[in-house]
């Protein structure tokens, strides 16, 4: 029996028996597109999940703001304010060195450790001489924060004497 020894450099080897250069080469482009398309991904998760971040701050500001304004004595609130520019007894308020949610004021801006400044705003319309509409909005400045406005709006009336009503 004679048969070829598998280490013969006599014996040929069939053409499919390995990959071509160009094989390999297109294989490698495939793997890079569908490497970018997962990094693309990577980073629209990433400004996603920063845009929520600072949307769950501007919820967060809103809702304190709002219940702020709910525990001031009706007889002290006042019709005014705007959602697009600050208004009110003071311009610009800082929320973290002072209270701004006084009547008077519509405005009111917070430095959040992590987040930033997280700008808020209201207004309140007097639907009657007992009941007042109230509107608040908070966003973001961050680069991001076009995002992340949140608006709340509540009724508020007087329902005692106590409180002033009229």
């Amino acid at each position: 029996m004679n048969s070829p020894h598998p280490h013969d450099a006599s014996v040929s080897r069939p053409s499919e028996a390995g990959f071509t250069l160009i094989e390999a080469l297109i294989a490698i482009v495939i793997l890079v597109f569908g490497l970018l398309a997962v990094t693309n991904l990577l980073l629209v998760g990433a400004h996603s999940n920063v845009a929520a971040h600072l949307g769950t701050g501007a919820t967060a500001q809103a809702s304190e703001v709002l219940e702020r304004l709910k525990a001031i004595p009706f007889n002290s609130l006042s019709a005014g304010g705007d959602l697009t520019s600050d208004a009110g007894s003071i311009s610009n308020c800082d929320d973290t060195s002072q209270d701004c949610v006084v009547a008077g004021n519509f405005n009111a801006r917070k430095g959040i450790p992590g987040l930033g400044m997280i700008r808020t705003r209201w207004q309140i319309t007097a639907v009657d001489s007992e009941t007042y509409f109230i509107a608040v909005s908070s966003q973001s400045t961050a680069p991001l924060g076009s995002r992340t406005r949140a608006d709340f709006t509540t009724f508020r009336s007087c329902t005692s004497v106590t409180q002033g009503c009229p």
